[in-house]
């Protein structure tokens, strides 16, 4: 490591990391002591630490005559979202590859993070004109990707971005409310121009057992290239390879699109 990388390095964030490791590698609460014991740290310094993971959920203190602290609900929920991440990426790369190369248009997937729709891997068209996406970055509810995941989400998860989304103007309930509706019904999205000009999308649901939203899987596109239509062949095989990796994941319900296409009569 070289020096300039060491400057660059923030010395309290590793200090709070080795504490939660040193816990979660003991799978066991652990008091004051035994923390300081094993992290070498002050009693003092040390419990600023631990008073600030607990503010914010990090960590639990089981009160007693000898307080203890073990890992709480939000280090937990942000572990069980990463592994969840990880695992959906693994099954979708093969399928959003050949989706690419059947295409020859940009795939996405995203998940839902704290702060909303949230762009986890993607692979490039092999177009001269390409569309500029980038891996761990959010995009709003009125995109096709965002309306996903208001349609398949609980309203609580997303009504929070929502209302700014409406307060900024970039949402018309009623609208919206219509849109989405059908998209819950039709199992898919499609937009143009709703994030920058002159780009169509279209996206569908990947889920969990028991419908659980796993994600979105998007296609995306120059909208005068690419055919976002209904009956288009990117919609058929974008939604034919969301169900594939929703399979993998374990769903075994229907998938909204066939009831879509049965009710069109094809």
């Amino acid at each position: 490591m070289t020096d300039h990388d060491k400057k660059r390095r923030i010395q309290s964030v590793e200090i709070a990391f080795s504490i939660l490791r040193i816990l979660s590698n003991h799978k066991r609460a652990m008091s004051l002591s035994e923390l300081s014991n094993q992290t070498g740290l002050h009693k003092s310094q040390l419990y600023r630490y631990l008073y600030s993971f607990v503010q914010l959920g990090v960590l639990v203190r089981e009160n007693g005559e000898n307080p203890k602290w073990s890992l709480g609900p939000e280090l937990i929920a942000l572990g069980s979202a990463a592994h969840d991440g990880l695992d959906l990426v693994k099954e979708a790369m093969p399928h959003m590859l050949e989706l690419r190369n059947q295409l020859n248009e940009t795939i996405a997937l995203s998940i839902w993070r704290e702060h909303g729709p949230f762009f986890v891997h993607w692979e490039k068209s092999n177009k001269l004109v390409n569309i500029g996406l980038d891996t761990g970055s959010y995009v709003p509810l009125y995109t096709a990707t965002g309306k996903i995941f208001r349609a398949y989400l609980p309203e609580s998860m997303t009504n929070e971005l929502y209302a700014s989304e409406v307060s900024a103007g970039n949402i018309k309930p009623d609208e919206y409310a219509l849109e989405i509706a059908s998209v819950a019904k039709r199992g898919f999205s499609l937009t143009e121009g709703s994030l920058i000009v002159g780009i169509a999308a279209i996206s569908t649901p990947i889920f969990y057992p028991q419908a659980k939203l796993a994600g979105a899987l998007s296609v995306i596109g120059v909208a005068k290239m690419l055919d976002h239509s209904p009956e288009s062949l990117a919609l058929r095989e974008l939604v034919k390879n969301g169900e594939k990796i929703s399979r993998r994941l374990g769903y075994t319900g229907a998938y909204p699109l066939m009831q879509f296409y049965l009710e069109r009569g094809e």
